[in-house]
């Protein structure tokens, strides 16, 4: 009886265990990949975006990996949260799905959300991805748009306003903002619009 007992329960750990592992594996259809040297080290690493095709929210992860001396790709962040999903309560976000790009040995997520263009600046520093700057660019709707640059290692936040047909500025307001510890690619949901207004 025991064993029959033993036996049910190391059958029922497989099953659970096997489900668990197919849910995390619905990431079947890669959307986006980039490459690019990310740690300065002169190896070609990579970010990758898949989506789930399974889940009824279309949740997107984001991956980055680093090319070791091997030639073998180290997984050293993967996050479902970096990224919103597709829908929300069964409606569509019309958000687009954000890019990332490596540049100089930056990391940089290029977005759109509710027709604000935003642009994120990381870098990798003692193993995280740490935002280092946020730029926003949004059309008034009359001929003007207004640029926010925010230097998170600085502390400071310059707001200017131009119109469309000319570089002459009308407006420009810079604050001083302090955020510390800086805000990480791994936490950047928790900001919410601290980082934004």
């Amino acid at each position: 009886m025991k064993r029959i007992i033993v036996l049910f329960l190391v059958l029922v750990q497989t099953v659970v265990y096997a489900q668990q592992k197919k849910a995390k594996d619905n990431f079947n259809v890669q959307i986006r990949l980039e490459e690019g040297d990310l740690n300065k080290d002169g190896l070609i690493d990579k970010t990758v975006i898949t989506m789930d095709t399974i889940a009824a929210s279309v949740p997107l992860r984001l991956q980055i990996f680093f090319l070791q001396p091997n030639k073998k790709f180290k997984l050293v962040f993967s996050s479902t949260d970096v990224i919103e999903p597709q829908y929300v309560n069964g409606v569509h976000t019309k958000n687009t799905i954000p890019y990332f790009f490596i540049e100089k040995g930056f990391l940089l997520m290029s977005s759109e959300k509710n027709d604000v263009r935003y642009e994120h600046k990381f870098i990798y520093k003692n193993g995280i991805f740490q935002l280092i700057k946020i730029s926003s660019v949004v059309c008034d709707g009359q001929n003007a748009t207004t640029e926010t640059v925010f230097d998170l290692v600085k502390g400071v936040k310059t707001e200017t306003t131009t119109p469309l047909s000319s570089a002459k500025i009308l407006k420009k307001n810079t604050k001083k903002i302090m955020i510390r510890p800086l805000p990480t690619l791994q936490n950047l949901n928790t900001f919410g619009n601290k980082l934004y207004w």
